[in-house]
């Protein structure tokens, strides 16, 4: 067995990598750490943070965003008067909006379509419509199968994918 003389530059290098590592895992760290202080504007990891829009330096939820500011105003409005349709036509509309987020979300979280953010607004915008319009029917009615059977339908149907794309490392949840 020869022997391997070490030199001084060796040693260096080595302390070097171990330096860079360090500062890498270091870096990982801290990047971890920000996006759970961050998490609950964003509710997304840092490595996701492309599903986001940034608000005053802080990562918002991009769909989040659109969603709840369109639904408030929807049920605002609402309870003005003002409907985006004919108040005739709610029980169709909360019904038939959310379909096209719905499946922008499976395809996305299965891996069947990239993510693509000026989607994601568009069909957020529109689920969001359905959503006012049935809360506004919850607030008005009680009980209202307008607003609780797609809540029901719909929100099962995300939770089961949400909870698979989870399972499978897809999605979102991919590493």
């Amino acid at each position: 067995m020869a022997d391997h003389e070490v030199t001084m530059a060796d040693v260096d290098a080595k302390f070097a990598a171990v330096k860079e590592r360090r500062r890498i895992e270091n870096a990982a760290a801290e990047n971890e750490a920000a996006g759970r202080r961050a998490m609950w504007h964003a509710h997304h990891w840092p490595h996701r943070y492309e599903r986001c829009t940034v608000i005053a330096g802080r990562h918002v939820c991009r769909r989040c965003l659109w969603f709840y500011a369109v639904a408030f105003l929807t049920l605002g409005l609402g309870a003005v008067g003002i409907s985006p349709w004919p108040q005739a036509w709610d029980a169709v509309m909360v019904w038939v909006l959310p379909i096209p987020a719905t499946i922008d979300f499976v395809a996305g979280e299965l891996g069947r379509a990239p993510y693509n953010p000026r989607r994601q607004v568009i069909v957020s915008v529109i689920l969001a419509l359905a959503v006012g319009r049935g809360f506004f029917a919850e607030l008005t009615e009680g009980g209202s199968t307008t607003f609780w059977g797609p809540v029901l339908v719909f929100g099962s149907i995300w939770f089961a994918t949400a909870v698979q794309a989870w399972l499978e490392n897809r999605g979102q949840y991919r590493e």
